[in-house]
């Protein structure tokens, strides 16, 4: 059995790491804070000192923590995973982080025979707790398989998507659509409200016709129709990700136009003070500026297709 560490007990993390230990995994965690995890270690998670401990004692170590700084410290401090990394250990790396930090730290870690996947997910908070989320790892295909079992216990859908930096790119992809396709939806609400349409009435129309989408579907009845905006995927983070997707068009030369426009609209949520609400929360400003309110009641939320 893959012994395993976890180190980035969050939102994410913390239903992640959870799933690992219920499939069986000897779990070790650390965290900069031990108290934040107390409750995964009364379920039988084991403390480490240090990142280079757990590495240590680890076949798989596992990071989900918030950008390409926080990776790169993780990995190369003094007390990081690779000192205490032996031949043969697998660092997967489940943050969304830039593409080109990926590829550093698996240049590292191969120089101590060891391997670093950049294997960012998708799925939400609610994908987390029930183990389904999407997995896109890219680094070396033997280190991928290696590791396979680790990320199938928190996972539904695991792909090896290609080299080093691969999981990370697609991870963008997918963030800039997740961020336009909500931002349109939000604004077609919006002006359909204020032109005198039912909001319940749009969702299961739009919902049944070719403006369809997942976000339609899921994000909005559950986030941001009943008012509430708890976080699945906060704005923060997917501000953070919009502006890694355009320095990774800088750096490729490749048009964002529309991501450019996006992230300028989710900075306005989080200048609004929204940050740390569900990536919805867009709704809320298009609705201040046009003086309308997108709500669904549950019951016609739950009518909508999906």
């Amino acid at each position: 059995m893959l012994r395993v560490g976890f180190i980035g007990l969050g939102a994410m993390g913390l239903s992640m790491a959870r799933n690992v230990l219920k499939a069986g995994f000897p779990l070790a965690i650390w965290a900069r804070n031990p108290q934040s995890c107390a409750a995964l270690r009364e379920e039988g998670a084991s403390w480490a000192g240090s990142p280079r401990d757990l590495a240590a004692a680890s076949d798989v170590v596992i990071t989900m923590v918030t950008n390409s700084p926080d990776v790169r410290d993780l990995v190369t401090r003094d007390d990081g995973l690779l000192p205490g990394a032996a031949p043969g250990t697998v660092i997967v790396d489940m943050s969304t982080i830039a593409p080109a930090v990926s590829r550093e730290m698996a240049a590292l870690c191969a120089e101590r025979d060891a391997y670093f996947l950049d294997a960012p997910v998708s799925g939400g908070t609610q994908g987390a707790q029930a183990g389904t989320l999407t997995i896109m790892a890219g680094g070396a295909k033997e280190g991928f398989e290696r590791a396979r079992p680790v990320p199938e216990a928190m996972g539904k859908n695991v792909f090896h998507v290609g080299p080093s930096g691969a999981g990370e790119v697609i991870k963008l992809v997918n963030n800039i659509l997740v961020g336009a396709i909500a931002a349109a939806t939000a604004e077609a609400l919006v002006l359909g409200v204020k032109a005198g349409a039912d909001a319940g009435t749009m969702a299961r129309v739009v919902g049944a016709s070719t403006g369809a989408s997942w976000q339609l579907a899921n994000q909005f009845p559950l986030r941001a129709f009943n008012g509430t905006f708890q976080p699945g995927f906060m704005t923060d983070l997917l501000v953070k990700d919009l502006g890694l997707a355009l320095d990774l068009g800088d750096e490729t030369h490749a048009p964002l136009f529309l991501t450019a426009l996006t992230r300028q609209l989710y900075g306005e949520s989080q200048a609004a003070g929204h940050g740390r609400d569900d990536y919805t929360s867009v709704l809320r400003v298009l609705e201040s500026i046009a003086g309308v309110t997108v709500r669904v009641p549950a019951e016609s939320a739950a009518d909508a297709p999906r």
